[in-house]
C-alpha cells in the first residue's frame, strides 16, 4: 500500500490500465469517436433466412418468405446466391456487395427489378441493348470491345455475333441475356404507370407511349397508352399509378 501512496496519480493509472482493471482515457475516447466494435454483431452468427422477394421501402429492407412478409434482422439469402443484409448491401456468389436502392426489388427468379420497370439479372451476364453488346459483372456495365468466350464453349462477338462451339452463327437480337456460364437468362418485358404515363421496358429498351398509343409485347400482350393492357388469353387489367407488370420478353 506504501508504493502506491508514494506513486503519483498518472503512475497509478497507468498500472491499473496495464493490469486490465481500469480503461485509459484515449481509450474512452476512441469510443466517443465511434471506432468499430470488433465484436462479432448477432447478425453475423445467425443462419440467413431463406426468402423469395426482397425490397426496400422508406429505408427499411422487407422481405416475403413462405410465411408471407417480414422485416428482417439479420441477412436473407434467395436463390442464384444472393445474400441481402440489412444494411441494404446484397452480394451474389461472395462477389462484390451493391447498394439495393429505394423501390428496388430482387425476385427468386434472379431479377433485380427498379422503381421505373427495368428489370435485369443479378448474375453476371451478357446482354444485347439498342443493338450494343455490353457485359456485367457485379452489377457493374461495361461495352463488350473484344470477343468473349463463354463457359460452354460459345463467343459471343463485339457485332453481337453469337459463335456456338461447333462454328454456328447467330445474330443476337435486342434484349437477349446469358449468363457466362453460356446459358440462355429468360428476358422480362415490364410495363408501369408513372406520373399519369405508361413507360415500357421491351427489348432492352425504354418506351413511352402516347396516351392513344398501342404497343404489343414479345408475348402477344397488348399495352394501351391509357393503362389499359390486355392479355392473350383475353383477360384485361387497368394500370394503376405505380404499378408494374411483367411479361415474357424476347424469345429465340
Amino acid at each position: 500500500m506504501k508504493l502506491f501512496r508514494q506513486l503519483p496519480l498518472t503512475s497509478m493509472l497507468a498500472l491499473l490500465v496495464a493490469a486490465g482493471v481500469a480503461r485509459s482515457p484515449a481509450q474512452d475516447a476512441g469510443d466517443a469517436a465511434g471506432e468499430p466494435d470488433s465484436t462479432p454483431t448477432e447478425e453475423s452468427s445467425v443462419e440467413p433466412v431463406k426468402v423469395e422477394q426482397v425490397s426496400v421501402k422508406n429505408g427499411v429492407l422487407h422481405a416475403t418468405g413462405d410465411e408471407g412478409g417480414f422485416t428482417p434482422t439479420n441477412s436473407v439469402v434467395l436463390p442464384f446466391d444472393v445474400k441481402v443484409r440489412t444494411n441494404l448491401t446484397f452480394t451474389v456468389s461472395g462477389g462484390k456487395a451493391r447498394k439495393l436502392q429505394e423501390g428496388q426489388t430482387i425476385r427468386k427468379d434472379g431479377t433485380l427489378q427498379s422503381p421505373d420497370g427495368s428489370v435485369m439479372p443479378v448474375v453476371d451476364h451478357v446482354a444485347v441493348k439498342n443493338g450494343q453488346v455490353v457485359i456485367v459483372k457485379d452489377g457493374e456495365r461495361s461495352k463488350l470491345d473484344s470477343p468473349t468466350r463463354l463457359a460452354d464453349g460459345s463467343r459471343i462477338e463485339p457485332d453481337g455475333t453469337m459463335v456456338s462451339p461447333g462454328g454456328s452463327r447467330t445474330r443476337l437480337l435486342d434484349g437477349q441475356l446469358f449468363k457466362l456460364s453460356g446459358e440462355s437468362f429468360p428476358a422480362t418485358d415490364t410495363a408501369t404507370l408513372m406520373d399519369g404515363q405508361v413507360v415500357l421496358q421491351k427489348d432492352g429498351s425504354k418506351i413511352q407511349l402516347r396516351t392513344t398509343q398501342m404497343m404489343m409485347m414479345s408475348d402477344g400482350t397488348k399495352v394501351h397508352g391509357n393503362g389499359r393492357v390486355e392479355y392473350r388469353d383475353g383477360r384485361t387489367l387497368q394500370l394503376a399509378e405505380g404499378q408494374t407488370i411483367r411479361t415474357e420478353g424476347v424469345r429465340r
